[in-house]
Formats: C-alpha cells, sequence, structure tokens
C-alpha cells in the first residue's frame, strides 16, 4: 500500500516540486532512525529522487520484506514515469 503513494511523492518531487522534496526528506529522516530496512529505505530516497532505478543497488543489503517494498516502489515508478 506504501508504494504508490511514496511513488507519487518521489515522481513529484523529481518534477520540482519542492513540497514534495521537503516531505520526502522529512520522511527519509524519520526513516533511517528507525532502523533496519527503513533506515536503508530512507537512505536511497535522494537517489530515487534523482532517477536511480536499479534494484541490485537500491536493495543492497535489505531483507526480501524490505526488497519487495523497493521493488513495488520501483514497479509503481515505472508506471508513473510513462504517463
Amino acid at each position: 500500500m506504501a508504494a504508490p503513494g511514496l511513488a507519487a511523492m518521489i515522481m513529484d518531487a523529481t518534477r520540482g516540486n519542492a513540497q514534495a522534496l521537503e516531505l520526502l526528506a522529512n520522511m527519509a529522516e524519520q526513516m533511517t532512525g528507525a532502523g533496519g530496512d527503513m533506515a536503508r529505505l530512507g537512505g536511497i530516497m535522494r537517489r530515487l529522487v534523482e532517477g536511480e532505478r536499479n534494484p541490485e543497488i537500491l536493495t543492497k543489503g535489505m531483507s526480501a520484506q524490505g526488497e519487495s517494498l523497493v521493488l513495488g516502489l520501483l514497479e509503481e515508478l515505472g508506471k508513473l514515469e510513462t504517463h
């Protein structure tokens, strides 16, 4: 459920929406403090906004559950980028 909302915010930030970028930065900071896969996800937010889409790079060090979330996020980003 989180992937579509995150993907939309990432796309908005990629397109120059300062409010979306600020919201993502705040989320990333909170995620980083949570530890585990959430920290790793928080750590890749900037890469996602900058256009990184390689799942091997983005999921490095994540558990299967974290990888699944990132892959879902990449799938949603792919859908948004084609529109």
